[in-house]
């Protein structure tokens, strides 16, 4: 699946995606490998995540599909493909 190459919208709306991805492996319901590229002075950043497993409640076609985001900044690339994963692995919970 492809991301699109810039993140639209309010960027402070995106600030917690990373954080509710993190909690879900840290309840071992989601495994990802993540992968984030850009020099430290780089001017845009990329973010991609690799779903290795699931929990039985979630998509599994998810599973192997890499997500991944382009930003200006690191964070922003970041919580932005953790936003595609919650979304293509069918999560419904709250972002906090």
């Amino acid at each position: 699946m492809s991301a699109p190459s810039h993140l639209t919208g309010d960027q402070l709306t995106l600030n917690r995606y990373f954080m509710e991805l993190h909690n879900l492996k840290q309840r071992g319901e989601v495994e990802y490998k993540e992968d984030i590229v850009g020099p430290p002075d780089a001017r845009s950043w990329t973010c991609y995540f690799t779903i290795v497993s699931l929990h039985p409640k979630f998509k599994q076609e998810a599973i192997t599909q890499t997500f991944w985001v382009s930003a200006e900044q690191k964070q922003a690339a970041r919580d932005g493909a953790a936003r595609l994963i919650l979304l293509n692995i069918g999560y419904n919970g709250p972002v906090h």
